[in-house]
Parts: structure tokens; sequence; C-alpha cells
């Protein structure tokens, strides 16, 4: 306090203030809890005695954190099987029942919350999902559900799993894809259905919890091993301070709702985030962390697990259930048309040797001055004499050994990749080339380079093992910290391991790939290599393993319906697959059952303008230089209330880079993905605070951003979101077809994209606005698929759809401006209507892409001539 005093006063005053309120609790907690609830007596002058303290887990053995403390009321909780002993249908007292929540109690519940009335949250759309949703509970079915935009589906599916998994003391999952949907449906909807099921006289308890993998949650245990060294600086310290106050305060111990910003101003905010990488990743809880009863009692995964076990409702993740398939028989899988990439992703491996390298670099960089790697720190305390001391010694000679290796990995590597483009094959025979490649002599080398890697790795692994053996009486300064570090290291070994195995799998030393998987090399953009092997066909895989396996499972999207019907998403998610086995499959196939609700919203209150003059996407230049000067001159006009859907993140990067001077000037706030220290979470969070600002995004925007009201009455969609034909895309067309893969995976993956990127827009009864689509093939004959997709008027005269609007820019601007009532307000300020390319919108694309000019086409409002 005294060294602050004498550079910032007033930081110091605030400083002196914050350490009254430490060591004087009793000035601040009022029984009543005005400010703090106090919970328990709170002791005075706490922090200065403290001090006194040794600073080492000694301190933190005293204190429980709060994921413990809340835990007691679960404790005398029974836990609740994943499944029934038989058939349990929905019981008829309870269908009743359901039908009087959805009626009255639910919005008498709304009512209370949000006031207006009771008739402003009947929707018919809602009652009709849950009451197909209780149907297939217990039934033995497989249902795939249409639930447009605006339906409430997370209540309509919440009541009646609730209502049926107490009556029959039984677990039901319910999967979403985000994490954001995932907390909405914990801090927002759970609470009204429960509040409901009060209301209309169910029994409680009614348990529900959150669960995630083991990754996401604090170890106690591990955060008090990872105590800083006495000679840790400021930053290393902060960071962990704050992960112990997060323990001790937050009682799911979920480390995604850790703040990652610093707590206080630092010179140096990234060195700050290096140390809390650091300690992150010390303290997350991992598979078989905790192997004592009393560590386990304070292992938030562990508490995470045992509350899921013992609850009625368990929200989760799909991932989750596709890892852990033993610990749910009946599922509700929320946006379910992420199910088919998600499989991909849990059921694939890849590996990067740039960051295999860095890895064992953590592990011991003995040239360098000061560092910080465990094995270096061991080596310098043990004795050389020692066997704990000669373990050390070949464990940092391994490590200097394998660093070694994927050198010669990555030379090998990079000769495949020469190879490839000498080749000279088409892009749609690329995919072949690795497995060729590992026939020649040269794929040979490969081969014994990868092997000798994963030998290596086995080696280390082996070698620490023997060293956390061999110092683990020994008194080490700063032990627990080093043994915990080196047992991470040992399952980062094991998993590289793994994934290089995966990648080429040998068979006495030969090369044996599969035919389910795609092999590969890939080239990032900064030059770095990627090892891929990825499941070919990730829908085959749920139809013959996931889906056949569960009891019963509902399956719901507002994007399960395209081209007007469900072959499409039975396809993609496998559930086709699920209803006919094959004869070698030795099993029944199961009954899918389709649904859908009507669309909840009027889409009269929507424009969707698809300019004529915009840049072919295939004049990369051209084409995004119009997107700069259209998101200019439109943000300009309305002063924010824009969220621009991307394909790539580059392109976002280069727009909104080139466009934040602009609106800086302007003072319209701009946000975009890829900002530097800005993640997903608080881009989405600062531009749903603002009415006045611009977001810039790609993927995950796409799909689980919610941003109703005044805060977004623009939508911009850049492209159509069609895949990259890659060597995958091809691999896979190769084992289906060309025209099956189109149908099954290509074309259904594109139209749930730009359907859900479309419904950004409307996301509540009153919201009204304009969609833009900034891709020449909307309205192409050969792509019709995207236009049927949207809630289009085939005539003006038609009720509750949306009015397509076709020009040039200028004409589909204003009529998007006078849908908007914006017309008088630019005239006021007196900004013209009229879109004018800026000089970096006619930018020339590279030779060869340039297209002659497009004369001003008439105005259109009509699509009735589009061949629907």
């Amino acid at each position: 306090h005294q060294g602050l005093l004498a550079i910032d006063p007033a930081a110091a005053e605030r400083l002196a203030f914050a350490l009254t309120i430490v060591e004087r609790p009793d000035r601040w907690a009022k029984s009543t809890g005005e400010l703090f609830h106090p919970g328990e007596d709170l002791p005075l002058r706490a922090f200065e005695d403290s001090i006194a303290l040794d600073p080492h887990p000694d301190l933190l053995d005293e204190l429980h954190p709060a994921a413990q403390r809340s835990f007691g009321p679960w404790e005398r909780a029974p836990e609740m099987p994943p499944d029934t002993s038989g058939r349990a249908p929905f019981a008829v007292e309870d269908r009743a029942l359901l039908e009087r929540v959805f009626e009255l109690h639910l919005p008498d519940a709304m009512v209370a919350d949000g006031g207006g009335e009771r008739a402003d949250y009947l929707r018919p759309a809602q009652v009709r999902v849950a009451r197909e949703v209780a149907d297939t509970l217990g039934a033995d079915e497989l249902l795939l559900v249409h639930a447009p935009t605006g339906t409430g589906k997370t209540l309509a599916y919440l009541v009646p799993a609730l209502l049926w998994a107490h009556r029959y003391g039984v677990r039901v999952g319910i999967a979403t894809y985000t994490r954001a949907l995932q907390e909405q449906a914990m801090d927002a909807e759970v609470p009204r259905a429960l509040a409901a099921l009060s209301r209309a006289g169910v029994p409680g308890p009614l348990r529900v919890s959150l669960l995630k993998g083991r990754e996401n949650y604090l170890c106690y245990r591990a955060l008090r091993t990872m105590v800083p060294d006495e000679d840790e600086d400021a930053e290393g310290w902060l960071a962990w301070t704050q992960l112990v106050l997060f323990a001790l305060t937050d009682h799911e111990g979920d480390l995604d709702r850790f703040s990652r910003q610093p707590p206080v101003r630092l010179t140096s905010p990234e060195h700050y985030r290096s140390r809390l990488q650091q300690a992150l990743k010390g303290v997350r809880a991992r598979t078989g962390c905790c192997t004592h009863v009393e560590d386990r009692s304070t292992c938030a995964a562990e508490l995470a697990r045992r509350r899921a076990e013992r609850s009625h409702v368990v929200i989760t993740n799909q991932s989750f259930v596709l890892a852990r398939r033993e610990f749910f028989q009946h599922l509700i899988f929320d946006e379910c048309e992420h199910l088919h990439d998600v499989a991909a992703a849990v059921w694939s491996h890849s590996i990067a040797p740039w960051r295999l390298r860095e890895q064992l670099r953590r592990l011991s960089s003995p040239g360098r001055r000061t560092t910080r790697a465990p094995l270096d720190r061991l080596q310098a305390q043990l004795l050389p004499a020692t066997f704990a001391g000669q373990e050390a010694d070949l464990a940092v000679e391994r490590c200097r050994e394998a660093e070694r290796l994927i050198s010669d990995l990555e030379l090998q590597a990079r000769a495949f990749d020469e190879w490839r483009h000498k080749e000279r094959r088409g892009e749609d025979e690329q995919y072949r080339l690795f497995g060729e490649y590992l026939d020649t002599e040269e794929g040979q080398a490969l081969v014994r380079a990868n092997l000798s890697l994963c030998r290596a790795l086995g080696a280390l692994e082996g070698s620490i093992g023997r060293v956390l053996e061999a110092s683990e009486a020994l008194p080490l300064r700063g032990g627990p910290r080093l043994r915990r570090t080196l047992v991470l290291a040992r399952g980062e070994l094991s998993d590289a391991m793994n994934e290089l195995g995966s990648w080429i799998p040998t068979q006495a030393g030969q090369p044996r790939l599969l035919g389910s998987i795609f092999h590969d090399v890939e080239v990032d953009e900064r030059g770095e290599l990627l090892l891929r092997a990825s499941v070919l066909l990730p829908g085959e895989v749920l139809g013959r393993q996931v889906h056949p396996e569960l009891s019963s499972a509902v399956y719901l999207s507002a994007t399960t319906k395209i081209g007007g019907g469900f072959d499409a998403a039975r396809a993609y998610l496998g559930l086709d697959r699920a209803a006919e086995p094959f004869a070698d499959e030795e099993r029944e196939g199961r009954v899918v059952r389709c649904a859908e609700a009507p669309e909840a919203f009027d889409y009269s209150r929507v424009l969707v303008c698809a300019p004529r003059d915009v840049p072919e996407p295939r004049n990369k230049l051209g084409h995004l230089a119009y997107v700069e000067r259209f998101i200019e001159w439109l943000g300009t006009r309305t002063r924010g209330r824009i969220l621009v859907l991307f394909t790539n993140q580059a392109d976002v990067r280069q727009v909104g880079a080139n466009l934040a001077p602009h609106f800086r000037a302007k003072r319209i706030p701009l946000w975009y993905q890829g900002m530097p220290e800005m993640n997903k979470e608080e881009l989405t969070s600062l531009f749903r605070d603002r009415v006045d600002s611009i977001l810039l995004g790609v993927d995950t925007f796409w799909f689980g951003a919610d941003f109703p009201g005044e805060t977004l009455e623009y939508v911009v969609l850049v492209r159509l979101p069609y895949g990259v034909p890659d060597r995958y895309h091809h691999a896979q067309k190769a084992v289906l077809g060309a025209a099956a893969h189109r149908q099954k995976i290509y074309l259904p993956r594109a139209l749930a994209k730009f359907r859900q990127g479309f419904g950004r827009l409307m996301r509540r009864p009153t919201d009204k606005g304009v969609v833009f689509v900034l891709d020449r093939r909307f309205t192409d004959p050969r792509h019709r698929p995207f236009l049927r997709e949207l809630p289009l008027a085939a005539a003006f005269e038609e009720e509750g759809a949306a009015r397509l609007v076709r020009g040039d820019s200028t004409q589909v601007l204003r009529q998007a401006l006078a849908h908007m009532g914006m017309l008088a307000d630019l005239e006021r300020r007196g900004l013209s209507p009229d879109f004018t390319p800026a000089a970096r919108a006619v930018t020339r694309a590279p030779a060869g892409l340039d297209e002659p000019p497009v004369p001003p086409p008439k105005l259109e409002i009509s699509i009735e001539d589009l061949p629907f």
C-alpha cells in the first residue's frame, strides 16, 4: 500500500478500502443480506492474521471449495438409473397434467415472471412438440421433430421430460450443441418449468443438473498442488489466486464461468494471460485425477458427475453423450443438425507436430537461462548418482530424441506433400494419394518415422513414470506442483501416441489404413502440418452404433425439414440406417417417427433483399470489396443493429480490420471475431447489450446467437454457406457416390446453416427487420433449394410470409430502409439513400476472374417467376 501511495494515490486509496472490507466484515455484512449475505460468522482481521501463515497448501487444507459445500443436499438424493426396467409409456394422468401445464400453469408462471397476459404465452406449436415428446419417451421410438424458430422448444421438451423422469425415477439427458444454449436452458428455462410444475401440484423434488466433460471443471486437489513457487512472478501468483477465489466461491467449479480478464489493470496483460493458461491447464480435472475419497469430495468434476447421477434431467452437450454412451438411455438432442459434425470430431484424430514439440519443450528446455520446465527443475534438485537422478537425466535425453524425431517426421510428411503436388491429380483424385504414397519406398520412410516417434514418446512416458515413482518420498522444492505437471505430461504423451497410431495404423510394421477413415496430411495457412485421421461417414456410425442402443430419443431443430421433407435430415443424422439395418447387423430396425410444428412467427415483418449487382463470389477481391462498402454504407445509415455472417474467418478479420477506423470515427461500435483479446462470449455480450453496434462473425454466430429486439434488425449473409470441397469432401463422395453425397451430406449441411443464419433475425413475435443475401447465386435456378428453405411469399397477397426484393443495390437498399421506416430519418440527417461504391469496391480481381459489367436490372418484388 505504501509503495502504491507514492505513484498512484487514487489506486492506493482503493486498495486500502478493499483491505478494510476484507479485514472488517462487521462493517458491511448485514444479517438481511443487503450487500452480501455472510452465510456464517466472518472473522475479523483474518487477512492480516493469515500473512503469518505459511502460504502453501496447509492454508487451503482449512478451506473448502464452494462446489463441495453446495453438494450437501444432493448427497441424500437417490441415484437415478439411466433406464427403466421395461417399457414405461407416458402415464395418462401425466398427459392430462401436461396439457394443464401449457394451458394454465406455464403461462401463469411467465406472467408472474415477465408481465403481460396469459394469452401472450399460449403457443400451439410448443404444445404440439410437447405432446410428441411425451409420446416418444419410454415408447422404444426415435422421434425427429421440426420445431421452427419461436416454437419455445426448450420448455416443450423440458416439461414432459421432467414429468416422465419423475414418474419412473429415471435419468433423461438433454444434449445441446452450444454452451450458450446449455446455460440458457439451465438458468432461464429450467426455473420456469419447475415453477409451472410446482403450480400444477407435482410433488418435488425435481432435480436438474448441468454436466460437461471433466476438463471443464476445477479439481481442488490439483489447485492445492499448483501453489506457485516463492520466486514465481506477480502474474503467476495473481493467476493462481484468482483460481483459488473462484474455487471458494463458484458452486459448480465450472471453469467456463471463470473470467480470463485480469482483475486489475496490468502493464503486461499478455504475460498474465500466459500464466493463467498454464494455471488453468494444471487445475483442470482429468480422468482418474482423484483416487482418494477425500479428494473426490472436493473435485468439481466428480461432484458434477454425482449430481448428474442423482438428477431426473441432466443438461449436457452432444460431445459428452457420444463419448460416454453408457450414461444415458433416454436422450433429447437439441440443435440436432450438428450431431453429424460433432460425431466426426469425437471419433476423429489429429495432431500438429509443432504442438507436440511445444509440449516437449514445456517438459524440458535446458537452453533457457530461466526455465520452469519440470524435468529441468528435477534434474537440478536430484543427485546424479541416485536412481531418480539417473531417470531424470534419461527423461531429458529422451525429450531431445523425441524432438529430433518430430523433425524427421515433419521432413517425411513434407516430402509427401511435395510428391502430391508433383502428381498433379485432379481435386477429385487427391484423396487417394496418401494411401498410394505409403506403398512407395519414400512412403515407407514416412511410416518408419511415425513408428520411431511413437516408440520414443512411449519410452519418454515410461521414464517420467519412473521419475515420479522414485521421487515420491523426496522433499523436493515445489514437489507437488512438479509431480502434477509431470502427471499431466504423461497423459499428453499417451494421447499423442494414440493420435499418431490412428494416423498411420500399422500391423507388423506395415501400414493398414482403414477404409472407413480418411488419412491425410494438411498444411495450414502458416505452413504448419496437421496429421489427420477422420471418420468418413459419421452418419453411418451414428446409425449403426448410437441410435440403435438408445431406449428412446428425440432429435429437434428448426432445420430438420429440408427440401419440404425429412428424408435429407434422416440420412444426414443416420436415422435411416437405424431404421433399416443391414443383414450383417443382427438387430431389428428402430421405429423412427417424424413430426413438425407450425411456424410461430409472422414473417411478413421480414424483407429478404438480394442485390443483383454483387460481384460473383469467385471474384474474391471484388466480392469482399463490395461487402466492405455495403457494411460501411448500411452501418452509417442504421447506426448499427447489424449482424454480418461470413463463411471464412480470414475474411472476417480482413473486413473487420478495414472497417474499424471508419466506424470508430463515426462512434459506432464494430466487433468482429478474431479481434485481439476478444472471445466469442465477450463479443456476444457486447453486441447484445447495445442497440447501436455491428458484429461480424463466422460459424458460431450462424447458429447459437440470440439477439432479440432492437439489438439486431439487419442480418447480412455474405455467401451461401456451401462447404469447401476439400480432399475429405471428395473421399466421402467417392464412398457414397456424387449424387448420394450431395443429398445426404453436402446439401443438408449447407441448407441447415443457411436457414439458421436467416433465423438469427426473428427471435420474438415483435421483431422486424431485413435479411440481405450478398451472393448472386441465391436466385439462380441451380441454387433454388436455398430459396425454398425460407418462408417467402410467392405473391403479394400471401400472409405471414417474408417478401423477396431483387434489383441493384440502391433499389434493394431503398426498399429495406422504407420497410424499416428509415427514409425520412436519412433525409433529416442529410444522408443519401443511394448506394455508391467507393474506390475500393471496384478493386480488380486476379486475371481471368473479372466479369463484364452488369446493367442495373429493374426492381422486382415477387418471386412467382422463380423455379420452385
